[in-house]
């Protein structure tokens, strides 16, 4: 039997583990990696208008229930990687 708790460990741990992958890579394949994962886990990446007409001033991104916002893409991604390592896993309840 699964328990809320025990979902909510398993995506901290998926969080941890993208964060810690995502970390080392140079920017153009964070974005790539970032974009793949938000179509196959039903993210969410909004880029900054680049060309100077109305649009976004800013990059935001919600993946695996966190959200972060940065000037860039780049700069959301790095802060994604920050609040996605300082998660810590739901210890299971004990059931007496």
């Amino acid at each position: 039997m699964s328990y809320p708790f025990d979902i909510a460990s398993t995506i901290a741990a998926q969080r941890r583990h993208l964060a810690d992958a995502l970390r080392p890579l140079e920017a153009e394949a964070r974005l790539e990696k970032v974009t793949q994962t938000c179509i196959e886990t039903g993210g969410c990446l909004i880029l900054p208008d680049t060309s100077g007409s109305w649009g976004p001033l800013h990059a935001e991104l919600h993946m695996m229930g966190l959200y972060h916002s940065g000037n860039s893409a780049d700069e959301a991604i790095a802060n994604w990687i920050k609040a996605a390592q300082r998660c810590t896993p739901v210890p299971p309840a004990r059931v007496t």
